[in-house]
């Protein structure tokens, strides 16, 4: 009696090693998402993305600048001239912060009269206000402080005006509603779920199943049965993404802002990427079980990397590459800017081109995987 388990047990394991890819994936995908995980997420919202409108150009505003960028909070990525271009430049993602020197800026310190900073924070990130408006109120604050105690010192008076001030502004959501920013973000998480999963499993069930055969004595070639596997399942993630949208504004009142016509658009070619994703996986694995496995260990890194959960700007820069890589992080670009900045084409014009280049190198990739033969 007790040899008996012994011997299922020393059964499944002279099978598990028969399955190089599960055993492959049992040892080394952990180790490699252990790896990346540790290397490449941080909380610590750094390297914001910020743009600069300086109406005063003198030194003591770009002091000001050199003093923001040195907190290592803020990340200088353009200098604008009006405030059209500051709201052109945050409603297209370009950059999550504005810093707006005003006229006579440095003139005003130099007589004594008091001045204020404005400071412009994309609300669609409740992670990058909170660190963004804090650091720049505490670095304004001791400047301000240090010129306080240089006039006292100077004029001997008892009350200074503080010398500089800070207004802050806080655009697409002034309310800080996490939901505002995550149920926009669980469409591409859940259509990535589910696309994949469906799909992955799509040629290793006709390997099971017996009925591969009837593919390879037909004259269909390869692209064409990619195509044929994908667009059923398109139909069925628009069906996923309007319910979302649905609940989403009447459960959570998040707002829609933006061209919905453009959103559905644009999904369908991340929608297709990710059928894509697990055309190759099934291509890839021998048995259902295998595909899945796939898709779950391809749905951690989405999650992780795309921005969905952590900073963006936060990743070192070569998780930033990768993350580059998947058609999650670019999707999430897309349906927040059109949900809630009212983002256009052209504003999101280089995360489609992204999303298209992964899609036809997904599908080039299961089409030279797929060969029509008995494996």
């Amino acid at each position: 009696m007790i040899l008996r388990p012994l011997v299922i047990a020393r059964k499944e394991l002279l099978q598990l090693r028969r399955d190089r890819l599960t055993l492959a994936m049992m040892v080394v995908l952990p180790v490699m998402q252990l790896l990346l995980f540790g290397y490449a997420i941080n909380t610590d919202v750094r390297n914001i993305p910020t743009i600069i409108y300086d109406q005063d150009h003198s030194a003591a505003s770009r002091d000001l600048v050199r003093g923001l960028e040195v907190t290592g909070f803020y990340r200088v990525v353009g200098r604008l001239g009006s405030y059209e271009q500051v709201e052109a430049s945050l409603r297209a993602g370009h950059a999550r912060a504005a810093v707006v020197i005003p006229a006579r800026y440095g003139s005003d310190l130099t007589r004594g009269k008091p001045t204020a900073v404005q400071l412009i924070v994309d609300g669609s990130d409740p992670q990058t206000v909170a660190s963004a408006t804090n650091t720049a109120a505490s670095m304004v604050a001791a400047r301000s402080a240090a010129l306080q105690v240089t006039r006292l010192s100077q004029r001997g008076q008892a009350v200074v005006p503080e010398p500089i001030g800070l207004s802050t502004a806080t655009w697409y959501n002034p309310d800080l509603r996490t939901a505002v920013y995550i149920v926009p973000g669980l469409i591409g998480v859940i259509l990535t779920m589910t696309m994949v999963l469906l799909t992955s499993m799509g040629i290793a069930r006709e390997r099971e199943r017996g009925t591969l055969e009837q593919l390879i004595v037909s004259p269909i070639r390869n692209v064409e049965l990619m195509i044929g596997k994908i667009a059923p399942y398109i139909v069925i993630g628009y069906l996923q993404m309007t319910l979302i949208l649905l609940a989403g504004r009447v459960v959570f009142d998040v707002p829609i802002v933006g061209s919905v016509v453009l959103l559905y658009a644009l999904a369908s070619v991340f929608i297709a990427a990710n059928l894509a994703i697990g055309l190759v996986f099934s291509t890839l694995a021998r048995t259902q079980q295998q595909a899945m496995q796939m898709s779950f260990f391809f749905l951690l890194p989405n999650i992780l990397l795309s921005g969905f959960m952590f900073p963006f700007e936060a990743m070192p820069r070569a998780a930033q590459w990768l993350s580059e890589m998947l058609p999650l992080t670019h999707f999430l670009r897309i349906v927040r800017g059109i949900t809630l900045r009212d983002a256009t084409f052209h504003d999101l014009s280089s995360e489609l081109l992204w999303m298209v280049g992964i899609l036809l190198t997904l599908v080039t990739m299961a089409s030279l995987r797929f060969t029509k033969r008995l494996a």
